[in-house]
C-alpha cells in the first residue's frame, strides 16, 4: 500500500533515531566493560549518566583510558541522546505515530474484505455513500486523493486510503479483484472517467456506478464501462418536481429506501439455476399470501422490465424479481431465488 511520503519521513526519523541511541548505549555499555572490567549493569549505568548528563558520580574511579573514553562518549552522544528524545516527542505530539498506526490497521484489515464495494472520492456525494453503505451493513473502502477526507473517514469508523483511484496499484490495494462494485464519485468528470476505465481494465465484470456534472460526459461514462451514470442536477430537479407534485409518494418511497426503517424495504433477487421458483407462475407461488412480499416488477433475462408481472407470467431462469417486504420476509425470497427451500 502507498504511503504518504511525510508519514514515511517522519516514521524514518524516528526509526534511525532509536536505532542511534540503541549502538550508542551499546557502545558505551561494551567501552566501559572492556576499558574499565565494569559488569554490564554498571557499563550501563556509566553509559545512561554520562550521555544524558545527569551528574550522578561513577561507579568507581576512572582510569586515564576510561576518562578519554568518557570524553568522547560525552561529545559523540549526548547529542545524539538530545536529538533522539527531541524526536521521539516530535514524532508523538505530531501525531504520526496516530497515523502509522491507523495505516497498519487499514492493512490488515483490507486483507480481510470480500465482496465489498469501493467508495472513490470522499466528498459530499461519496460521504453520503458511505453512509447509506454502512447503514445498511454493506462492507466498503474509501479511497481519495487527499489526506483531509481520508482522516474524516477513518474518524467516522470507515476503511480509507489515500491515493489516486485511477491508479491501478491503489485500486489493487483496495481489493478491487474482490470486490462487488465500485462507486466513482470524485470531484471531477475527467477524473471519473479514468477512474472507470482503469477499473474495468483490471476487473471486467466489476460492476461501476459513477456521476456526473454534464450530458457529454454520461456517454464517455458509459463508454468507459460504467452500468449506471447518476446525472446530479438531473436527479435532483426530478426530485424537486416530485415533492411538489406529489409529496406524499416521494415520502413513501424515501421511507422504502432509507436503511434505517427495518419494517419495509424494496429489492430486487435474480433466480439461479437452481431455484424452486423456475417454471412456476406468480399466481402458484403466491409471494405475497405466503410470505407477506409484494412483487412490484419482474426483469426477464433478456431485461424487458413488467412492472406488474400477470399472476400467469412464468419466473424464468435469470430473471429478477424486484419486490417490497419486511426484511426477514425478503430474506425468505432471496433463499428460494438462490435454490433453497
Amino acid at each position: 500500500m502507498t504511503k504518504d511520503p511525510q508519514q514515511l519521513s517522519a516514521i524514518r526519523i524516528f526509526s534511525l533515531s532509536i536505532i542511534s541511541v540503541a549502538l550508542l548505549l551499546a557502545t558505551g555499555t561494551a567501552g566501559y566493560m572492556i576499558i574499565e572490567q565494569m559488569s554490564p549493569l554498571n557499563a550501563v549505568y556509566m553509559t545512561v549518566i554520562t550521555v544524558a548528563t545527569v551528574g550522578f558520580s561513577e561507579v568507581h574511579p576512572l582510569s586515564d583510558a576510561g576518562k578519554l573514553f568518557t570524553i568522547l562518549l560525552i561529545m559523540g552522544g549526548t547529542g545524539i541522546f538530545f536529538f533522539t528524545l527531541t524526536n521521539v516527542a516530535v514524532f508523538l505530539l505530531s501525531g504520526e505515530w496516530r497515523a502509522h498506526w491507523e495505516q497498519q490497521l487499514n492493512q490488515r484489515m483490507l486483507r480481510k474484505l470480500n465482496d465489498h464495494f469501493i467508495v472513490c472520492g470522499y466528498g459530499r456525494l461519496g460521504g453520503n455513500v458511505a453512509e447509506e453503505l454502512k447503514a445498511k451493513g454493506i462492507p466498503f473502502v474509501v479511497i481519495d486523493n487527499t489526506i483531509e477526507p481520508v482522516l474524516r473517514a477513518r474518524d467516522n469508523g470507515d476503511l480509507a486510503i489515500k491515493g489516486n483511484a485511477a491508479d491501478e496499484s491503489v485500486l489493487v490495494d483496495a481489493g478491487l479483484h474482490r470486490a462487488n462494485g465500485l462507486i466513482a464519485a470524485a470531484g471531477t468528470d475527467a477524473e471519473n472517467v479514468f477512474i472507470v476505465l482503469t477499473a474495468k481494465n483490471l476487473k471486467p465484470d466489476l460492476h461501476i456506478v459513477a456521476r456526473a456534472d454534464c450530458e457529454e460526459s454520461e456517454s464517455k461514462l458509459l463508454r468507459a464501462g460504467a452500468e449506471k451514470v447518476v446525472m446530479l442536477y438531473r436527479s435532483a430537479g426530478k426530485r424537486m418536481a416530485n415533492l411538489l407534485i406529489e409529496p406524499e409518494l416521494e415520502e413513501y418511497l424515501d421511507e422504502l429506501s432509507d436503511a434505517s426503517n427495518l419494517n419495509l424495504r424494496i429489492a430486487q433477487f435474480l433466480i439461479s439455476e437452481t431455484s424452486p421458483l423456475i417454471g412456476k407462475s406468480f399466481q402458484e407461488v403466491d409471494l405475497y399470501n405466503n410470505h407477506r412480499i409484494n412483487v412490484v416488477g419482474y426483469k426477464l433475462p433478456g431485461g424487458e422490465l413488467h412492472t406488474t408481472p400477470r399472476p400467469a407470467e412464468i419466473i424464468q431462469k435469470n430473471g429478477t424479481i424486484i419486490a417490497i417486504g419486511r426484511g426477514g420476509d425478503l430474506e425468505i425470497l432471496n433463499s428460494l431465488a438462490q435454490g433453497g427451500k
